[in-house]
């Protein structure tokens, strides 16, 4: 856990520049909060018992960007996991929350079919995260399930062209409850000195630095978040 600590003052700073800390990570692009009533629609639609946890992250904000390193084990080996999106209501594109709902009640009716039996209207987890269509994070919500509040990752596999690479989808647990799963995303190298064009950190400091010179983020206060970033490395 990081000693990086931040004022009320600066976190409603962050917040105005689309910056939220959460359980020692930072989310960026991040939407405001989730309201009650979007709360109580989520809730509805999905079924279940949504955890605290998830509750407490929707009060800080609905859903944005993470820029971090993570492995989850599938098929018995370490799997790269894309975990740069948290869904929201509202988004355009990959992050919209209540559309990878509705395609999991769609899985979720024709599995039921399938075996013959009613859906209960009740999903077994909630997406909440991921990245675009081939990776995503799930929260157990089902309060009969032994894994109750387990966040888990799904990964889909790659094509056989694509050597040395997992070639059928993949599920794998990540963390017994939300914090820790967060706790699991890492930093394999300093983002301060990336090895590729891509590395990860990348998009967090350019984001950052945008807020810096065309918003108006005060530099020491970048150079604050960009610490407490940093605490990641070696997870």
């Amino acid at each position: 856990m990081t000693t990086i600590q931040f004022s009320h003052e600066e976190t409603t700073q962050l917040r105005d520049h689309g910056i939220v800390l959460f359980a020692d990570r930072v989310i960026f692009d991040a939407q405001p909060p989730m309201s009650a009533d979007q709360i109580d629609a989520v809730r509805a639609l999905a079924g279940g018992t949504i955890p605290e946890s998830v509750f407490e992250l929707w009060q800080l904000t609905a859903g944005g960007r993470l820029d971090y390193d993570l492995d989850v084990p599938m098929h018995g080996r370490p799997e790269a996991i894309g975990w740069c999106e948290l869904f929201y209501l509202g988004s355009d594109g990959y992050r919209d929350l209540k559309g990878w709902i509705d395609y999991e009640r769609e899985l979720a009716q024709e599995s039921a079919a399938e075996d013959g039996v009613p859906w209960s209207g009740q999903l077994f987890a909630l997406p909440i995260g991921g990245f675009e269509y081939c990776d995503r994070i799930y929260v157990v919500i089902d309060p009969q399930a032994a894994d109750y509040g387990h966040v888990l990752a799904w990964k889909q596999g790659l094509p056989p062209a694509w050597t040395g690479a997992m070639h059928e989808d993949g599920l794998g647990k990540v963390a017994p409850d939300l914090h820790a799963a967060f706790a699991a995303l890492r930093l394999d190298g300093d983002p301060l000195e990336p090895t590729s064009t891509y590395a990860t950190g990348t998009d967090l400091l350019a984001y950052i630095d945008d807020r810096v010179h065309d918003h108006g983020l005060a530099q020491t206060l970048a150079d604050k978040v960009i610490d407490f970033y940093r605490a990641a490395r070696g997870g």
